[in-house]
């Protein structure tokens, strides 16, 4: 919901209009102010004065003979820059997930193994402060739940006592992980999509130099990759409201505060040796891991529409909603909707799947079914479905499967507990899935309507 106000009523069509010899004693809009109650409600978006400013001054909207002829008081550049504004209030972009950086003639000003700790810098008075504004950026972004990394040649121990700096605007804690290494930077990149489970397209790379990039670039060809101008302080400041874009989110979750800590502390767990020493059934008995799953349905959780429109790899079908129709669909009496959320010792994962479908009699048809790739090898997927054939007491579910370019996981689980490759809609039998089922060691728990 979008909402303007008119600051005056707009003039009789038969008056001369003021415009013609002086500024118009109205402006043709104004954003309305609204009180902190309307201002809560996750379904309403403000358009920031600003940013209409920035791409269609002032006194280039008003156009006093389409006013006076038509009762349209807009120039068509301003019209199209305002629709186009108002389009990506209504439906953006898919936020991206992460952000890797260099350092050298990016994070800072300098070469590191060249001119030392002391060397590097970002302040006003050595002329580098767009390289503060750009470390200041990350901070914020990694605060809010965007995962970032450095990609670096560079002597590790170099680049730890440069974030040991007292006026860096970074916290190496916010940074994860860091690849500090003489090789391929491509190489490098892979190691911390891996790291990070996530995919390149979700991924945006910036290095000041054009070989690195274009080598990244050749080996992820979905990931975008960005070159910082190192010397150009008007094309940095652009940089910084195109990363505020591909970034930007309409509200900071519980899961986004979490999820830095999650990774790393399942990277280090698998670098004690507690992944890859043991079984996995082994590993999970001692992780104590518990689930939680949310039938309540009313109000919309944000958290479940953002893992339905982001999630690729582990995928019913790919199918997007909008707001309103992701809200008609979970409150459809003859519908039911599962937000799952997982922890165990080493913490808690937040909200990693959503399921929604329908029972008819003794069949249950799954419409959606997402989980998030940091949940993965946790038995989490043969667990909900238990839950399901549990909950509603049927002999049979139907998955409204379409298999796509990105939801191969997705496709190799059915396959593995229907003992064939699937095809679009298969269907599971209690019988059949009890037959595959591991041990799980999970504890679980329901929260259903009050």
């Amino acid at each position: 919901m979008l909402i303007f106000k008119r600051l005056s009523p707009r003039p009789p069509r038969a008056s001369p209009c003021p415009s013609a010899c002086q500024p118009s004693p109205y402006r043709p809009y104004h954003t309305l102010r609204v009180g902190k109650p309307v201002r809560l409600k996750s379904r309403v978006r403000l358009l920031n004065p600003q940013r209409i400013d920035a791409v269609s001054p002032l006194p280039d909207r008003f156009d006093v003979r389409s006013e006076l002829l038509t009762g349209f008081p807009y120039k068509l550049p301003h019209a199209k820059a305002l629709a186009s504004l108002l389009s990506q209030l209504v439906r953006g972009p898919v936020p991206q997930k992460g952000l890797i950086t260099d350092l050298d003639d990016t994070l800072w000003r300098g070469i590191l193994g060249e001119v030392g700790v002391n060397g590097i810098s970002w302040h006003l008075d050595q002329h580098s402060h767009m390289h503060g504004l750009y470390q200041q950026v990350l901070n914020a972004l990694s605060a809010e739940g965007v995962l970032v990394a450095v990609v670096s040649k560079n002597e590790r121990s170099l680049v730890e006592e440069a974030f040991r700096r007292r006026d860096i605007l970074i916290s190496s804690a916010a940074i994860f992980p860091f690849e500090l290494t003489w090789g391929a930077k491509s190489e490098a990149i892979a190691r911390v999509l891996k790291t990070w489970n996530v995919g390149p397209d979700s991924v945006v790379f910036i290095d000041d130099s054009p070989f690195e990039l274009a080598e990244g670039k050749t080996s992820h060809p979905e990931m975008e990759c960005i070159q910082f101008p190192t010397f150009d302080g008007p094309a940095i400041y652009e940089l910084l409201e195109r990363l505020r874009d591909r970034f930007g989110r309409s509200a900071i979750l519980e899961e986004d505060a979490i999820r830095l800590d999650s990774i790393r502390r399942t990277h280090v767990a698998a670098a004690e040796g507690d992944l890859g020493g043991e079984e996995l059934p082994r590993f999970l008995a001692q992780a104590e891991p518990e689930l939680t799953f949310d039938f309540s349905g009313l109000p919309m959780d944000p958290r479940a529409l953002e893992l339905v429109n982001k999630t690729n790899q582990f995928n019913l079908n790919a199918r997007r909603f909008t707001e309103n129709s992701f809200q008609s669909y979970v409150g459809n009496p003859a519908a039911f909707s599962s937000v799952v959320s997982y922890r165990d010792k080493y913490g808690p994962l937040g909200k990693i799947a959503v399921l929604m479908g329908r029972k008819n009699g003794r069949k249950l048809r799954i419409d959606t079914w997402v989980m998030s790739c940091r949940a993965f090898s946790r038995h989490i997927e043969y667990q909900c479905l238990k839950e399901l054939f549990d909950r509603f007491d049927v002999d049979e579910i139907e998955f409204d499967y379409l298999p796509t370019e990105r939801n191969t996981p997705l496709g190799e689980f059915l396959g593995k507990i229907l003992g064939v490759p699937p095809r679009p809609g298969p269907c599971l039998f209690r019988k059949e899935f009890l037959e595959k089922f591991p041990e799980t060691f999970h504890s679980v728990q329901e929260v259903a309507h009050e």
